[in-house]
């Protein structure tokens, strides 16, 4: 829906004759599934993640002038939804749940399970109980595929603290993954 909204039809590239609205079209839109996809992510919501993006878009639509041509349009397009995002999370965040790792206070034994073992939805529940500065940097690493020096560019954070926030990111699923993976021995040995 929101794709169709966005994205002209066909021909409508060559009937308005702009210049701004076709190099808009063939450098931003063209990362609309990518905007979207992580917002979906970061929002948890897809009428959320779509509103997301469409504000995103309509701010780069609005401030195209100051994109610089032969920089990374993808990456600029991330700020700006990261931005959207973060100004509306201001006024969410009083309502948001926030992790608390005590809630998993059962041991582990150190094991590593294997990562087949777990399905996509568990794998998602898990990167979901980080908070949202790891979900980013994890997201935009792992999903979207940045390089952690693009990441530092686009949070506007030093690329250590992009490289810090991956680790425990990663580091944080993994224990979660294997605590759930220990409960799940736990209820089989007792079958």
């Amino acid at each position: 829906m929101l794709l169709r909204q966005l994205v002209p039809q066909r021909g409508s590239i060559l009937d308005g004759g702009d210049s701004r609205q076709l190099q808009f079209e063939q450098l931003a839109l063209v990362h609309l599934r990518a905007l979207l996809r992580a917002a979906v992510r970061l929002a948890r919501d897809a009428s959320i993640a779509e509103d997301l993006v469409q504000e995103a878009m309509l701010r780069a639509w609005r401030h195209f002038d100051r994109f610089q041509a032969g920089t990374n349009c993808k990456a600029w397009l991330f700020r700006i939804m990261l931005n959207c995002w973060s100004t509306r999370h201001q006024q969410l965040r009083q309502e948001a749940i926030q992790f608390f790792p005590e809630q998993y206070a059962d041991s582990i034994g150190g094991r590593r399970a294997p990562a087949a073992r777990f399905s996509a939805e568990e794998i998602q529940n898990s990167i979901d109980l980080l908070n949202e500065d790891y979900r980013t940097v994890l997201i935009l690493f792992a999903v979207e595929g940045f390089s952690c020096k693009e990441i530092a560019e686009i949070l506007g954070v030093p690329i250590g603290t992009v490289m810090s926030r991956l680790s425990r990111a990663r580091t944080q699923v993994r224990d979660d993954l294997a605590k759930r993976e220990a409960r799940y021995m736990k209820a089989k040995a007792r079958l």
